[in-house]
Protein backbone atom coordinates (compact mmCIF):
# COMPACT_ATOMS: atom_id res chain seq x y z
CA UNK A 1 0.00 0.00 0.00
CA UNK A 2 0.81 3.28 -0.87
CA UNK A 3 1.20 6.28 1.51
CA UNK A 4 2.67 9.72 1.25
CA UNK A 5 4.81 12.03 2.42
CA UNK A 6 3.94 15.74 3.72
CA UNK A 7 1.63 16.50 7.24
CA UNK A 8 -1.11 19.47 6.28
CA UNK A 9 -5.10 19.63 6.47
CA UNK A 10 -6.02 15.82 6.05
CA UNK A 11 -6.77 15.89 1.72
CA UNK A 12 -3.74 18.55 1.16
CA UNK A 13 -1.65 16.82 3.79
CA UNK A 14 -1.91 13.07 4.43
CA UNK A 15 -2.76 12.20 0.69
CA UNK A 16 0.10 14.06 -0.82
CA UNK A 17 2.91 13.86 2.03
CA UNK A 18 4.09 11.93 5.12
CA UNK A 19 6.98 13.51 5.57
CA UNK A 20 6.10 15.91 8.46
CA UNK A 21 4.42 12.66 10.53
CA UNK A 22 1.22 13.04 9.36
CA UNK A 23 -0.16 8.99 10.19
CA UNK A 24 -2.67 8.78 7.82
CA UNK A 25 -5.73 10.18 10.06
CA UNK A 26 -7.30 12.68 11.43
CA UNK A 27 -5.58 14.03 14.34
CA UNK A 28 -7.43 13.71 17.89
CA UNK A 29 -9.25 17.17 18.67
CA UNK A 30 -7.85 19.10 21.84
CA UNK A 31 -10.23 19.60 24.56
CA UNK A 32 -11.09 23.74 24.50
CA UNK A 33 -8.17 25.60 25.81
CA UNK A 34 -8.55 28.23 27.94
CA UNK A 35 -9.07 31.65 26.08
CA UNK A 36 -6.63 33.93 28.33
CA UNK A 37 -2.49 33.60 27.63
CA UNK A 38 -0.08 32.93 30.11
CA UNK A 39 1.64 36.76 30.64
CA UNK A 40 -0.61 39.48 30.94
CA UNK A 41 1.31 42.22 29.07
CA UNK A 42 2.69 40.90 25.48
CA UNK A 43 5.91 40.70 24.92
CA UNK A 44 7.03 42.10 21.41
CA UNK A 45 10.56 41.96 19.74
CA UNK A 46 10.31 45.61 18.76
CA UNK A 47 7.82 48.88 17.90
CA UNK A 48 6.16 48.91 14.35
CA UNK A 49 6.96 47.46 11.12
CA UNK A 50 9.51 48.07 8.68
CA UNK A 51 10.71 50.64 11.22
CA UNK A 52 13.57 48.82 14.04
CA UNK A 53 14.91 45.30 13.39
CA UNK A 54 14.19 42.07 16.41
CA UNK A 55 17.01 41.74 18.72
CA UNK A 56 17.93 39.28 16.33
CA UNK A 57 18.56 41.64 13.40
CA UNK A 58 15.18 40.58 11.97
CA UNK A 59 12.51 43.61 10.62
CA UNK A 60 9.00 43.29 11.63
CA UNK A 61 6.85 43.19 8.64
CA UNK A 62 3.63 43.16 7.33
CA UNK A 63 2.34 39.83 5.89
CA UNK A 64 1.70 39.69 1.88
CA UNK A 65 -1.66 38.10 2.82
CA UNK A 66 -3.17 38.35 6.39
CA UNK A 67 -5.06 35.15 5.60
CA UNK A 68 -1.98 33.11 5.14
CA UNK A 69 1.05 32.33 8.05
CA UNK A 70 4.12 30.35 8.36
CA UNK A 71 4.52 29.32 12.18
CA UNK A 72 7.28 28.01 14.54
CA UNK A 73 6.56 27.02 17.82
CA UNK A 74 8.17 25.81 20.97
CA UNK A 75 6.18 23.70 23.79
CA UNK A 76 6.93 23.45 27.14
CA UNK A 77 4.55 20.58 28.77
CA UNK A 78 3.36 19.72 32.37
CA UNK A 79 2.38 16.64 33.03
CA UNK A 80 -0.75 15.50 32.52
CA UNK A 81 -1.01 17.80 29.40
CA UNK A 82 -2.65 16.64 25.91
CA UNK A 83 0.13 14.67 24.32
CA UNK A 84 2.35 15.52 26.85
CA UNK A 85 5.63 13.25 26.52
CA UNK A 86 6.03 10.71 29.53
CA UNK A 87 9.21 11.80 31.08
CA UNK A 88 8.00 15.25 31.68
CA UNK A 89 7.14 15.98 35.18
CA UNK A 90 6.80 19.45 35.90
CA UNK A 91 3.28 21.01 37.21
CA UNK A 92 1.54 23.82 35.41
CA UNK A 93 2.90 26.68 37.48
CA UNK A 94 6.63 24.84 36.47
CA UNK A 95 5.88 24.57 32.70
CA UNK A 96 4.55 28.48 32.64
CA UNK A 97 7.58 29.69 34.09
CA UNK A 98 9.97 27.81 31.84
CA UNK A 99 7.76 28.85 28.67
CA UNK A 100 8.48 32.64 30.01
CA UNK A 101 12.01 32.23 30.49
CA UNK A 102 12.48 30.46 26.98
CA UNK A 103 10.13 33.42 25.61
CA UNK A 104 12.64 35.94 26.97
CA UNK A 105 15.36 34.31 25.48
CA UNK A 106 14.00 34.48 21.67
CA UNK A 107 13.23 38.27 22.76
CA UNK A 108 16.94 38.59 23.66
CA UNK A 109 17.96 37.68 20.00
CA UNK A 110 18.15 33.46 20.55
CA UNK A 111 16.82 31.63 17.47
CA UNK A 112 13.63 30.12 18.00
CA UNK A 113 14.77 27.16 15.89
CA UNK A 114 17.32 26.30 18.30
CA UNK A 115 15.17 26.75 21.51
CA UNK A 116 12.47 24.41 20.08
CA UNK A 117 15.28 21.52 18.89
CA UNK A 118 16.74 21.56 22.72
CA UNK A 119 13.83 22.18 24.74
CA UNK A 120 10.28 21.90 22.86
CA UNK A 121 7.96 18.88 23.96
CA UNK A 122 6.22 18.47 20.83
CA UNK A 123 7.98 15.64 18.97
CA UNK A 124 6.57 16.68 15.64
CA UNK A 125 7.83 20.14 15.57
CA UNK A 126 10.95 19.62 17.75
CA UNK A 127 12.21 17.64 14.93
CA UNK A 128 11.33 20.41 12.41
CA UNK A 129 13.67 22.79 14.43
CA UNK A 130 9.90 24.40 15.59
CA UNK A 131 8.62 24.37 12.29
CA UNK A 132 4.51 24.08 12.23
CA UNK A 133 3.59 24.70 8.65
CA UNK A 134 2.06 26.86 6.29
CA UNK A 135 -1.56 27.05 6.28
CA UNK A 136 -4.26 29.56 5.52
CA UNK A 137 -7.02 30.42 8.04
CA UNK A 138 -9.40 28.45 6.49
CA UNK A 139 -7.35 24.86 5.95
CA UNK A 140 -5.42 25.65 9.90
CA UNK A 141 -5.29 22.08 11.55
CA UNK A 142 -8.26 22.03 13.96
CA UNK A 143 -6.75 20.51 16.96
CA UNK A 144 -4.15 23.72 17.31
CA UNK A 145 -6.83 26.98 17.59
CA UNK A 146 -4.73 28.65 19.94
CA UNK A 147 -1.76 28.58 17.31
CA UNK A 148 -3.46 30.20 14.90
CA UNK A 149 -5.28 32.89 16.92
CA UNK A 150 -1.80 33.68 18.01
CA UNK A 151 -0.14 33.70 14.79
CA UNK A 152 -2.82 35.52 12.59
CA UNK A 153 -1.86 38.48 15.61
CA UNK A 154 1.54 38.47 14.60
CA UNK A 155 3.71 40.42 11.78
CA UNK A 156 6.49 38.39 10.28
CA UNK A 157 9.89 37.87 12.33
CA UNK A 158 7.22 38.66 15.64
CA UNK A 159 6.96 36.44 18.12
CA UNK A 160 4.35 36.18 20.73
CA UNK A 161 3.71 35.88 24.62
CA UNK A 162 3.39 32.51 26.00
CA UNK A 163 0.09 31.23 24.70
CA UNK A 164 -1.63 28.73 26.96
CA UNK A 165 -2.85 25.44 24.92
CA UNK A 166 -4.25 22.18 25.94
CA UNK A 167 -0.78 20.66 25.00
CA UNK A 168 1.18 23.19 27.23
CA UNK A 169 2.73 26.47 26.94
CA UNK A 170 3.35 27.44 23.25
CA UNK A 171 5.84 30.75 22.32
CA UNK A 172 4.58 31.39 18.28
CA UNK A 173 6.51 32.87 16.21
CA UNK A 174 5.40 34.09 12.35
CA UNK A 175 7.31 32.91 9.81
CA UNK A 176 7.65 34.74 6.03
CA UNK A 177 5.48 32.32 3.81
CA UNK A 178 8.10 31.19 1.28
CA UNK A 179 6.92 27.84 -1.18
CA UNK A 180 8.75 25.38 -3.33
CA UNK A 181 6.73 23.37 -5.98
CA UNK A 182 8.94 19.66 -6.16
CA UNK A 183 8.28 16.92 -7.38
CA UNK A 184 9.88 13.59 -6.08
CA UNK A 185 10.20 9.91 -6.05
CA UNK A 186 10.35 8.03 -2.66
CA UNK A 187 12.37 4.89 -3.17
CA UNK A 188 11.66 2.83 0.52
CA UNK A 189 13.59 -0.16 2.52
CA UNK A 190 13.13 -2.20 4.88
CA UNK A 191 13.02 -0.36 7.89
CA UNK A 192 12.69 3.12 6.92
CA UNK A 193 10.02 5.14 8.73
CA UNK A 194 6.62 3.85 7.45
CA UNK A 195 8.02 1.29 4.92
CA UNK A 196 5.39 -1.55 4.41
CA UNK A 197 6.28 -4.95 5.43
CA UNK A 198 6.21 -6.03 1.99
CA UNK A 199 9.22 -3.97 1.33
CA UNK A 200 12.11 -6.01 1.77
CA UNK A 201 15.37 -3.85 -0.53
CA UNK A 202 18.24 -3.09 1.93
CA UNK A 203 19.13 0.52 2.40
CA UNK A 204 22.08 0.36 0.21
CA UNK A 205 19.88 -0.87 -2.45
CA UNK A 206 17.18 1.51 -2.15
CA UNK A 207 20.14 3.86 -2.71
CA UNK A 208 21.45 2.46 -5.45
CA UNK A 209 18.12 2.19 -7.24
CA UNK A 210 17.18 6.19 -6.88
CA UNK A 211 20.64 7.13 -7.88
CA UNK A 212 19.91 4.75 -10.98
CA UNK A 213 16.79 6.40 -11.70
CA UNK A 214 18.45 9.85 -11.54
CA UNK A 215 20.86 9.29 -13.62
CA UNK A 216 17.95 7.97 -16.00
CA UNK A 217 16.28 11.18 -15.65
CA UNK A 218 19.76 13.13 -16.14
CA UNK A 219 19.60 10.86 -19.43
CA UNK A 220 16.30 12.36 -20.97
CA UNK A 221 13.66 10.50 -19.52
CA UNK A 222 10.92 11.83 -18.14
CA UNK A 223 10.46 12.69 -14.16
CA UNK A 224 6.81 12.29 -14.30
CA UNK A 225 6.89 8.53 -15.83
CA UNK A 226 10.02 7.50 -13.21
CA UNK A 227 7.64 8.42 -10.80
CA UNK A 228 4.69 6.50 -11.79
CA UNK A 229 6.88 3.67 -12.50
CA UNK A 230 8.99 3.25 -9.47
CA UNK A 231 7.57 5.97 -6.57
CA UNK A 232 6.16 4.02 -3.67
CA UNK A 233 3.80 6.71 -1.88
CA UNK A 234 0.81 8.44 -2.88
CA UNK A 235 2.16 11.12 -5.10
CA UNK A 236 3.34 8.51 -7.78
CA UNK A 237 0.31 8.21 -9.23
CA UNK A 238 0.27 12.03 -10.30
CA UNK A 239 4.24 12.00 -11.45
CA UNK A 240 5.57 12.89 -8.07
CA UNK A 241 3.73 16.02 -8.07
CA UNK A 242 3.70 18.05 -4.79
CA UNK A 243 2.95 21.16 -5.45
CA UNK A 244 4.00 24.55 -4.02
CA UNK A 245 4.20 23.83 -0.32
CA UNK A 246 5.49 26.02 2.55
CA UNK A 247 8.21 25.56 5.01
CA UNK A 248 7.23 23.22 7.96
CA UNK A 249 5.27 20.84 5.92
CA UNK A 250 8.55 18.51 5.38
CA UNK A 251 11.00 16.59 7.33
CA UNK A 252 13.79 18.79 7.71
CA UNK A 253 16.27 16.63 5.58
CA UNK A 254 13.51 17.16 2.40
CA UNK A 255 13.14 20.83 3.38
CA UNK A 256 16.74 21.96 3.23
CA UNK A 257 17.25 19.90 0.34
CA UNK A 258 14.65 21.39 -1.60
CA UNK A 259 14.94 25.29 -0.82
CA UNK A 260 18.86 24.84 -1.70
CA UNK A 261 17.93 23.35 -5.04
CA UNK A 262 17.08 25.83 -7.85
CA UNK A 263 14.30 25.16 -10.54
CA UNK A 264 15.36 22.13 -13.11
CA UNK A 265 17.75 20.62 -10.32
CA UNK A 266 17.52 17.25 -9.92
CA UNK A 267 18.90 14.99 -6.94
CA UNK A 268 18.68 12.37 -4.54
CA UNK A 269 17.81 13.21 -0.67
CA UNK A 270 17.91 11.01 1.82
CA UNK A 271 14.92 11.01 4.98
CA UNK A 272 13.71 9.05 7.69
CA UNK A 273 10.93 7.68 4.97
CA UNK A 274 13.97 6.43 2.41
CA UNK A 275 15.63 7.66 -0.28
CA UNK A 276 14.04 10.76 -2.99
CA UNK A 277 14.56 11.51 -6.14
CA UNK A 278 13.92 15.52 -6.12
CA UNK A 279 13.06 17.81 -8.52
CA UNK A 280 12.56 21.32 -7.94
CA UNK A 281 9.99 23.21 -10.58
CA UNK A 282 9.86 26.31 -8.62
Amino acid sequence: MRSSILARPRVLVCLALLLAGCDGGAEKPAPKEPEKQATPEPVKQTAEANVKPTASGLTLVEPKDPNEACASVVYVAWKGAEDAPDDVTRDQAAAKQRAEELQARVAAGEPLAAIASAESDHAKTKAKEGGFGTFTRDKWPEAYPKIAEAVFALKVNETSPVVETARGFAIVQRCAVDKAHTRHILIRYAGADRADDDIKRSKDEAKQLAEKILADIQGGKDFAKQAEQHGEDGTAERGGDLGPIGRGMFVLDYERAAWAMTPGDVAVVESPMGFHVVKREG
